[in-house]
């Protein structure tokens, strides 16, 4: 239970201060990348920032729930702490930078950034029934590797 709580202190500081200055250049830039990616990419992309500005649980695995929940034993109650404990990001789907994505079957991991922060989070996502889902970051899976702490 420590080690949930230290992950949920790590990667909150990142998604409050992730926010933008709302520089419309940005956001452009942003928005042509996702449209160079190849479509499978850009599906794992897609997936990854919509579980940051939506609270559904159907967004992540029942595992990556129960491993995120503090409180909660069964994938019920931890969906339920989820929803009670999500708060409106600060940000917008633009200030979201997701680079390095790499699919290997039905596994793919991408590292998420921003241009405020020079912090950056590995994120692991499952294809599950023809939808990517995500299913942990580096702060919840021993086997992903935690990027450095600056952006290059």
């Amino acid at each position: 239970m420590t080690r949930k709580l230290i992950a949920s202190v790590l990667v909150l500081p990142f998604f409050l201060t992730a926010c933008g200055d709302g520089d419309d250049e940005e956001s452009d830039s942003s928005a042509e990348e996702s449209e160079t990616l190849p479509a499978d990419q850009a599906a794992v992309r897609d997936a990854l920032v919509a579980s940051f500005f939506d609270p559904s649980c159907d967004l992540v695995t029942e595992e990556y729930l129960l491993e995120k929940a503090l409180l909660s034993d069964t994938p019920e109650e931890a969906c339920d702490e989820h929803m009670q404990s999500w708060v409106e990001p600060q940000y917008d789907e633009d200030d979201v930078l997701v680079s390095d994505i790499t699919i290997t079957g039905d596994v793919a991991t991408a590292v998420v950034g921003s241009d405020v922060t020079n912090i950056t989070t590995v994120y692991e996502l499952m294809l599950v029934d023809g939808t990517w889902k995500v299913s942990c970051d580096d702060f919840t899976c021993d086997h992903l590797e935690q990027p450095s702490a600056e952006v290059s």
